[in-house]
């Protein structure tokens, strides 16, 4: 099976830049599945996982994702994430600790306090995390 390169761009690092088989995106419209040759799209991404398989049989790696876009060219794969973390780098201790901080940081504020969508994204993020680190259990 034909391989393409998926670059994962963060404000902050490259994340991944490799070969592979196989990648799947959150896409604001649904999940998108992308092989080698896959006509050219250009898409938002949602809170979700990328999978990607670096060859046919093996096992993928998992990244948590907060939004951003995503360029298919047909020999390519570009992710621009607002934020994401390779998810084997977080252990489900460090993702439910820092679930329950954000919670009760949530939990501090007023009702109408700006900050609570801050914290709410942060509690979807590590429970994302945790449900990945579930997912491999």
């Amino acid at each position: 099976m034909s391989t393409f390169r998926c670059d994962i761009v963060t404000p902050e690092s490259l994340l991944f830049s490799e070969e592979v088989n196989f990648v799947s995106v959150p896409g604001s419209e649904g999940e998108l599945g992308i092989l080698a040759k896959h006509a050219p799209v250009v898409s938002t991404l949602k809170l979700g996982a990328i999978r990607v398989k670096r060859e046919e049989n093996s096992e993928p790696l998992a990244f948590a994702v907060t939004g951003g876009y995503v360029e298919i060219d047909g020999t390519k794969v570009v992710v621009l994430a607002t934020r994401a973390v390779d998810a084997s780098t977080v252990t489900p201790e460090e993702a439910r600790a820092s679930k329950a901080a954000a919670e009760q940081k949530l939990s501090a504020l007023a009702e109408d306090d700006s900050r609570a969508a801050f914290y709410n994204d942060e509690i979807a993020f590590f429970e994302l995390l945790e449900n990945l680190h579930a997912a491999r259990a």
